[in-house]
C-alpha cells in the first residue's frame, strides 16, 4: 500500500499530469482528500501490525479493534472516492458486494460489529455481538426469530485481504494516470512550446533598450527607423507571449505550476503593451525614459522566465518517465 500511495503522489505532482487532473477543482480536492484518507487509514493498519501483546493489553483490545475496523471502512470509501475523482469505475461502494466480495465481507464485519450492532428501526431485526480473542473476532447474530448464528474472522487475514484488493485497485488507478499523461504527451510532443518564442528575445530587447536611449537623448527624430524597428520587435514579443498562452490553454495547462506562469504571462504582456504605446508615434504616451526602462526590464525578466518554463515543459513532453 505504501508504495502505491507514494507512486500516486509522485504522479499527481508531475507538472503535466497535475495540470490535467486539477482542471476540475472539485474533483482535484476529492482526489487529494481521498489520498490523505487512504494514507491515514493505512497508518492505523500499520500501527496495529506493530503492536505486541503488552501494547494490546495496555491500550485495550476493544479500542484497538474498533479503530482498526473503522480504518478498513474509511480506507475503502477513500479508494472509491479517489477512483470517482478520476472517472474510473474500479471500486463502487454500491456494487462492492458483487465486484469485491472480500472487501464487502470486511465492510460487513465493521457494520455489524461496531457500526450498527443493534436494531435502529423496524427493518433491522437482528442484533449483533462481538467477542475479541487475540487475533480473532467472533461475530454473533441474534435474529428476531430466535435463530442464532456466529462467524469467526482472523484480523491478520482481513488486513491481508484488504491490502491485496486495494493494492490491485490502486495499481489500476496508477496505470490509468500513466495512460492519461502518455496520451496527452503523444498528442502534443511534436510541437515545441519553445517555438512559440521564435524571435530572438535577446536581440529584441537590445533594440528596445537602444531605442529608449535614442528617445532619452533626443536623437529619435534623426533615426526614426530605429524607433519603428523597436516597435516591431515589441509587437513580436507580444505575439510570442500570446502564442505561448494560447498553446498552454489549448493543452489544458493553464494552471501549470499553480498560478506562477499565468502571473508571468501577465507581467510580460502588460509592460510590453506599455512599450508599444511608448514607441507608437501616433499615441501620446505619458511614459518617460525611466518608466520605459523599468517596463523593459520587467518584460525581459518575465519573458525569459516563460521561455525557461517552455523548455521545461518540452522536456517533460519528451520524457518517458
Amino acid at each position: 500500500m505504501k508504495s502505491c500511495i507514494s507512486k500516486i503522489r509522485e504522479l499527481i505532482n508531475k507538472p503535466i499530469l497535475n495540470s490535467l487532473l486539477s482542471k476540475d477543482h472539485k474533483k482535484w480536492i476529492l482526489m487529494c482528500g481521498s489520498l490523505d484518507a487512504i494514507q491515514s487509514a493505512q497508518m492505523a493498519v500499520d500501527g496495529y501490525n506493530g503492536l505486541n501483546e503488552d501494547n494490546i493489553r495496555d491500550i485495550g483490545p476493544h479500542l484497538i479493534i474498533y479503530g482498526l475496523l473503522q480504518a478498513f471502512y474509511v480506507q475503502q470509501d477513500a479508494v472509491s472516492n479517489m477512483c470517482n475523482s478520476m472517472d474510473i469505475d474500479l471500486l463502487k461502494i454500491e456494487d462492492i458486494k458483487t465486484q469485491h466480495p472480500e472487501l464487502y465481507e470486511i465492510r460487513q464485519l465493521r457494520n455489524k460489529g461496531i457500526g450498527h450492532p443493534t436494531p435502529s428501526s423496524k427493518y433491522k431485526i437482528s442484533t449483533h455481538g462481538m467477542l475479541i480473542d487475540n487475533d480473532f473476532v467472533k461475530l454473533f447474530n441474534y435474529a428476531e426469530t430466535g435463530k442464532f448464528s456466529s462467524a469467526e474472522y482472523k484480523i491478520s487475514d482481513c488486513i491481508e485481504k484488504q491490502s491485496q484488493s486495494l493494492r490491485e485497485i490502486l495499481q489500476k488507478a496508477i496505470e490509468k494516470m500513466v495512460s492519461i499523461e502518455k496520451e496527452h504527451k503523444d498528442k502534443h510532443k511534436q510541437k515545441k512550446l519553445r517555438e512559440c518564442f521564435s524571435c530572438d528575445h535577446s536581440y529584441c530587447f537590445e533594440k528596445i533598450f537602444g531605442a529608449i536611449s535614442l528617445i532619452e537623448t533626443g536623437k529619435a527624430a534623426i533615426v526614426p527607423e530605429k524607433i519603428r524597428f523597436a516597435l516591431s520587435k515589441t509587437k513580436e514579443l507580444i505575439e510570442a507571449v500570446d502564442r505561448f498562452e494560447g498553446e498552454i490553454t489549448k493543452r489544458g495547462l493553464q494552471d501549470y505550476d499553480t498560478s506562477l506562469v499565468r502571473l508571468e504571462i501577465e507581467r510580460s504582456k502588460y509592460p510590453l503593451e506599455k512599450l508599444k504605446e511608448y514607441f507608437s508615434p501616433d499615441l501620446k504616451c505619458p511614459l518617460n525614459s525611466q518608466d520605459a526602462r523599468a517596463y523593459a526590464d520587467s518584460a525581459r525578466i518575465n519573458v525569459l522566465s516563460l521561455i525557461e518554463h517552455a523548455e521545461i515543459l518540452d522536456n517533460n513532453y519528451m520524457s518517458t518517465d
